[in-house]
C-alpha cells in the first residue's frame, strides 16, 4: 500500500484537506490551520529529514499531521498507516519524534504535570 506513496500524492492529499470547504482540516487534526502552521514553525528544523537515494522523506507537515491525529484520535500505528500510506514502523518513530520536537519548542509555553 505504501509503495506507491510520493511526495507529491501526501502533498496533494493534504491540500484536498485543507480546500475542503466544510472546515474538515480542523476536524481531522483538532486545530485551525494558522495553529497547524504555527506548530510547524516551530518544529520544523526539528523533524525534517533528507532525501536519499533510495527514498524520499516524509515531508515535516506530514509527520506533523500524522502525530497530531494520533494524539487527537489514540488511531492505531495500523489505522494511520491505511489513512497516511506510511508504514506501522515508521509512524511509530515519527510519532516519537514529533512529540520530543513539540515538547522542546512548547516548553516554556505548557505546563505538565507529572
Amino acid at each position: 500500500m505504501h509503495r506507491n506513496r510520493t511526495r507529491h500524492s501526501m502533498e496533494q492529499q493534504f491540500v484536498e484537506l485543507i480546500q475542503e470547504p466544510s472546515g474538515e482540516f480542523e476536524n481531522f487534526h483538532r486545530m485551525s490551520l494558522t495553529d497547524f502552521n504555527y506548530l510547524l514553525s516551530k518544529v520544523l528544523p526539528l523533524i525534517s529529514k533528507q532525501d536519499t537515494h533510495l527514498r524520499e522523506a516524509i515531508p515535516a507537515k506530514i509527520r506533523l499531521a500524522v502525530t497530531l491525529r494520533f494524539l487527537a484520535t489514540g488511531d492505531s500505528f495500523k489505522s494511520l498507516h491505511y489513512l497516511f500510506k506510511i508504514s506501522s514502523q515508521l509512524i511509530s518513530k515519527i510519532v516519537v519524534d514529533v512529540c520530543k520536537a513539540l515538547n522542546d519548542v512548547l516548553k516554556d509555553e505548557i505546563k505538565v504535570d507529572v
